[in-house]
């Protein structure tokens, strides 16, 4: 489908290391996101309060946000695969700490590993799929990319609810950690890209870059709703009596699967600014209706709605980050991007397990939707005026 014939010569729209790379990704998420589901209940089990979820959460970003840099850093200077290597292992090994965390501090401790895996490998991950890209084609490309982790998330949350109720969370962590390691040898088998850039200095000449500025402000809005979405969703569900949340990440994951290549192209075409936006202005009114949802198919409907806007957003700001900077730069600026995704999903998490805490998960989700849409009106105000989130990312 995406492997098109080409003349002889010719570069191939997506090379052999690009669904290599998209195997080894969808494993390793699928370890992840088998958690989502899971993990919020484990913390409870362990005598973890919905504050604690929020703690938990605000570990794994702050470890993530403090490796992001070196990550990119490393892409730049040493190649992309030693660091994607280096990621997956501590990224696919992460859920075998978890087996051993029987308290909320060890589970902590777990969690900034995990992250850190995270970091390391989402990081290298960008930078070797842009690497492999034709120019004009970064939407599409990065927005295909992204399907895998999406494609894991409509089985791994219904498949982990299924393995920690018939055969416990120990079970559950083991079996995740095994399919974590797969993920590990499919990483080995990637060849070797990209090094002798600029390391650590290149994150300063990218931050320079007025695409990748504007870039990492969509994406930290962006990463409000989504803490709100995963980290909290099986907790309000269980509130409200609305039942488990596998098949609700399931809609999300496909939609969201369907949906990036899709935004992908319309970014290429139309303006990956203007992409981001839409995505985020759905999001927003999506969180309108988590706040007052009431219906288990309704809970469904929105979840898919969410994944929509959220594949948008991210194959937009994706794209516009990686075709404002060079071959030499890409880790960095990729870093620089999900730094700030993951201090607002830090920040996020805290903040809004304690506003849960006080309030109900209502208030919760109707102050996520406030900041989302007034993030989105700042950024379209000033779109007409080539500038801020909009503007600067079409330059």
């Amino acid at each position: 489908m995406v492997s098109r014939a080409h003349k002889p010569g010719q570069r191939a729209y997506y090379p052999w290391p690009f669904f290599v790379a998209m195997a080894a990704t969808l494993l390793l998420f699928f370890s992840f996101q088998a958690l989502f589901p899971t993990l919020p209940i484990y913390v409870t089990t362990i005598g973890g309060s919905p504050a604690d979820n929020g703690l938990v959460t605000w570990v794994f970003a702050l470890v993530a946000l403090l490796t992001r840099p070196l990550a990119g850093a490393l892409a730049d200077r040493w190649g992309r695969k030693p660091v994607l290597v280096l990621g997956a292992v501590f990224f696919g090994g992460g859920p075998l700490l978890y087996a051993l965390a029987s308290n909320v501090g060890l589970l902590l401790g777990a969690r900034a590993v995990h992250g850190m895996g995270l970091a390391l490998f989402t990081t290298s991950y960008q930078a070797f799929i842009a690497d492999l890209l034709l120019p004009g084609r970064y939407g599409e490309g990065l927005g295909l990319a992204n399907v895998a982790s999406s494609v894991a998330m409509v089985a791994a949350p219904l498949a982990g609810e299924w393995v920690e109720r018939a055969f416990g969370f120990g079970t559950l962590f083991v079996l995740l950690g095994a399919i974590g390691g797969l993920g590990v040898l499919v990483t080995l088998a990637l060849p070797s890209r990209g090094h002798g850039g600029h390391g650590h200095t290149g994150l300063q000449e990218a931050l320079r870059q007025p695409g990748v500025r504007a870039g990492s402000l969509g994406t930290a809005l962006l990463g409000v709703p989504f803490c709100a979405f995963i980290v909290f969703l099986p907790l309000m569900t269980d509130a409200r009596g609305l039942g488990g949340t596998g098949l609700v990440f399931a809609a999300y994951a496909l939609a969201a699967a369907l949906v990036q290549p899709v935004a992908g192209r319309i970014a290429d075409r139309w303006g990956c600014g203007t992409t981001a936006l839409a995505g985020l202005a759905l999001i927003g009114l999506t969180a309108v209706g988590l706040a007052g949802v009431a219906s288990r198919w309704a809970l469904v409907g929105l979840a898919g709605l969410f994944g929509v806007g959220n594949g948008a957003a991210r194959a937009g700001l994706d794209a516009c980050v990686q075709k404002s900077v060079s071959t030499s730069l890409r880790g960095s600026a990729a870093a620089i991007q999900y730094t700030a995704f993951d201090l607002l999903v830090g920040f996020g998490s805290l903040g809004l397990g304690l506003l849960a805490d006080a309030t109900d998960y209502s208030v919760m989700y109707a102050t996520v939707s406030v900041i989302t849409l007034l993030g989105v009106v700042t950024g379209g105000l000033v779109v007409g005026g080539r500038r801020g989130i909009g503007g600067e990312l079409e330059r």
